[in-house]
């Protein structure tokens, strides 16, 4: 991601309040990626992370460069890559003791209680239909019949979480130009 700031405009600021003010890169200039752009399925391939992959890695695989590795956080709106991007292995069990003090607690404790509102089915033509349900609280939970009604624990909860991470969208490569062309625009915008 070496040259990602390289698209920020800059601006004079006395960063040390001495009277004296120095060129800096305004990071805190933002763009997002148009919907419509993210939206059309010829745009971009469906891709899932896999462990050992990293931004820098995966730009450098679709796109021949590492540091095209923004594309890759922008185009899945991926703000903080430590934290939106997935977990893997003994990162991932780290990560639940340091938010839960330990890795029994939350596989049984309950996250939330659901009101099935129809089950999972498989259309004729094979697409599969995701179960849809509802939170609600303990006690609307246990007045409902048990075909009705399900949990789902702390940890199977956080697991969910970081599967959906590992689902991203990679912008089409011949795309590129014309995205990092917008990018450039947007951000010299006054």
């Amino acid at each position: 991601m070496s040259n990602y700031f390289s698209y920020f405009p800059t601006v004079l600021q006395d960063i040390r309040q001495t009277g004296r003010k120095t060129q800096a890169t305004n990071i805190l200039r933002r763009f997002k990626v148009k919907d419509s752009l993210t939206d059309r399925t010829d745009t971009f391939y469906e891709y899932s992370i896999q462990e050992g992959d990293r931004p820098d890695v995966i730009a450098e695989k679709f796109y021949g460069n590492a540091n095209y590795a923004w594309v890759v956080l922008h185009y899945n709106n991926i703000i903080d890559p430590q934290f939106d991007w997935p977990l893997f292995g003994n990162d991932f069990d780290r990560f639940i003791v340091g938010k839960y003090g330990n890795l029994q607690s939350p596989k049984t404790t309950i996250k939330y209680y659901y009101k099935i509102l129809s089950a999972a089915t498989v259309k004729t033509d094979g697409t599969r239909v995701e179960e849809r349900k509802l939170v609600v609280d303990e006690t609307t939970y246990n007045s409902l019949a048990a075909n009705e009604r399900s949990t789902i624990t702390e940890y199977d909860w956080e697991v969910e979480l970081n599967e959906e991470r590992k689902q991203i969208r990679l912008l089409e490569p011949r795309f590129l130009s014309k995205a990092i062309d917008e990018v450039e625009t947007i951000l010299q915008e006054d």
